[in-house]
């Protein structure tokens, strides 16, 4: 179940990495990327296990599948995207590599 909840915040990441730098604030559906800093990177964390996933986390999870299921998968498990310092002051814990 971890598994399948996980890799909807990877569609957070994946989508945000491959977007041109002219759409890299927004993402489609009117999901909206944060501005963070080199040093505090986007994360993407599922608001219901409070968990969260980076940016290479998400490529592995996330390897094969079709834009449309990550969609739907992402929003299905109330992803949202965050810079990590806020994951981490909202209480947010990073995945372990293992989930």
């Amino acid at each position: 179940m971890k598994t399948f909840l996980f890799s909807a915040l990877a569609v957070a990441l994946l989508a945000a990495g491959s977007q041109s730098a002219s759409a890299a604030h927004t993402m489609h559906s009117g999901m909206v990327m944060p501005k963070c800093s080199s040093s505090d990177p986007v994360v993407g964390v599922n608001m219901m296990s409070k968990m969260y996933m980076t940016h290479a986390q998400m490529k592995t999870k996330m390897a094969g599948m079709s834009n449309s299921k990550m969609h739907v998968m992402f929003m299905k498990n109330h992803v949202k995207l965050m810079c990590t310092s806020k994951a981490k002051a909202m209480g947010a814990k990073k995945m372990s590599p293992g989930m």
